[in-house]
């Protein structure tokens, strides 16, 4: 695969996922997740879904110091996009959490660089949380190890543990099953629109929808041995027409997307982003150039996190 400079193909290149600051704080990356073939069940008697999808880092973060002052008090400063409060906000409630469950009184302050929009299917607060539980177990001096703390993260979000495991997933269950996975490299372009979909209210649409018959999940091997453009057509997600239902814009973009493209258009998790995969740079650089301004304006170009 040749190499162009960013002005050729604006894709941010992957970064370390961790950073020692000359203070002993830490600096962390929390990348930006894409599910890219989503198969969801019916309501089980615990009241979740049971999930099946293989789901990818992308090389969208964002940046989250941590400092370990002395005191008992753990505290979020928040700046960029919109971290919603503080109780509800995931990085913070995970640092509450882990001191909960391991009898910790020392305290933290959380500095949260928010560059990943919420409300999108990006699932940047489940990575924070997950970024914040490594962080922490590491300046706190715990050691727990990954399965301890994804028993924690997996109560904040069914999307948490899956950051706190290195590379590509499938993740099954509540999100609570987790494995490694091959994929095959791409670029994604990401189109991220003006108007988000509320996770729960896209699930309650999903349950009054007819039931379909399951799925089949795709063959590992695809995935990992051939290019996108080999199997993007065979992607689904089976919370689309229920987000696309609560939100009318999100199938008449996806349109004029896969018009002006001319390759498959998909929403992550509940949306309201979408992708579009691309096998290499080149073709990343022809999808952008063929979107008319007012679409391209919106998107961002990525690649896969490697870890």
């Amino acid at each position: 695969m040749s190499e162009h400079s960013a002005d050729d193909f604006p894709c941010v290149r992957p970064i370390p996922p961790r950073e020692r600051l000359p203070d002993g704080a830490l600096r962390l990356c929390a990348p930006a997740k894409i599910n890219l073939n989503l198969l969801v069940g019916p309501l089980g008697e615990d009241g979740f879904h049971p999930l099946d999808s293989y789901v990818c880092k992308i090389t969208l973060y964002d940046s989250i110091d941590l400092f370990t002052d002395g005191g008992s008090e753990i505290t979020l400063t928040c700046r960029g996009m919109d971290c919603g409060s503080d109780e509800n906000n995931l990085a913070l409630r995970a640092a509450r959490e882990l001191s909960a469950a391991v009898g910790k009184q020392t305290g933290a302050r959380i500095v949260l660089d928010k560059r990943i929009p919420p409300g999108m299917g990006l699932a940047g607060g489940s990575s924070d949380a997950a970024a914040v539980l490594a962080g922490l177990n590491d300046l706190w001096g715990i050691g727990l190890a990954p399965g301890e703390l994804a028993k924690i993260g997996v109560q904040l979000g069914s999307d948490v543990p899956l950051f706190l495991t290195d590379g590509a997933v499938r993740m099954r269950g509540r999100g609570e099953r987790i494995t490694p996975a091959r994929i095959h490299d791409f670029y994604a372009i990401l189109y991220l629109p003006d108007f988000t979909c509320a996770t729960p209210e896209v699930y309650r649409r999903f349950d009054t929808q007819p039931r379909r018959v399951r799925r089949n999940q795709l063959p590992a091997e695809l995935l990992a041995s051939s290019p996108p453009s080999v199997w993007r057509e065979m992607l689904v997600n089976d919370l689309a027409t229920a987000a696309g239902a609560l939100c009318p814009p999100l199938a008449e973009v996806r349109g004029l997307l896969r018009e002006a493209a001319g390759i498959p258009v998909c929403e992550t998790g509940s949306g309201s982003a979408m992708f579009m995969l691309c096998d290499d740079r080149r073709e990343g650089r022809r999808v952008l150039a063929t979107l008319p301004e007012k679409l391209a304006r919106r998107c961002v170009a990525a690649a896969m996190h490697p870890w």
